[in-house]
């Protein structure tokens, strides 16, 4: 009887291990990677004020994920780690990231919350929260 005992134990440990893989392990499931977009208009005021400028906003990801932001708009934009408040913190800065495509991706490879802006147009901010 000590053999199935044993067997059996061995099963409920493989499928324990398969349902944490499944769900993400210790990133909570959040995704690798994930892709922001400049709101169109976001140039304007006014997307502020419903936490629109980025979407999506706040962006959630896994430790070691990357996040890439796209530029929608017709206008030139920045992402720049840090507040308008406080200015860029130099974790990350896409310099000009210019209308109608263009992109910038960074990797993030500690856990933490990253507040982030546009230095253009100060009254774009976002965050992006790593798992």
């Amino acid at each position: 009887m000590q053999p199935k005992k044993i067997g059996i134990g061995i099963v409920v440990i493989i499928v324990i291990g398969i349902i944490a893989a499944a769900v993400g392990g210790s990133s909570g499931g959040a995704p690798s990677n994930a892709v922001v977009n400049n709101a169109l208009g976001s140039s304007t005021p006014g997307c502020e004020d419903t936490n629109s400028c980025f979407d999506p906003n706040p962006v959630t990801i896994a430790m070691g994920g990357t996040v890439t932001w796209e530029n929608v708009d017709n206008a030139a934009h920045t992402v720049t780690s840090g507040s308008p408040a406080d200015g860029p913190d130099g974790v990350f800065d896409s310099s000009l990231i210019m209308a109608g495509g263009a992109s910038f991706s960074h990797t993030f490879d500690a856990a933490g919350t990253y507040d982030y802006f546009c230095m253009v147009h100060p009254w774009m901010s976002g965050v992006v929260i790593v798992r």
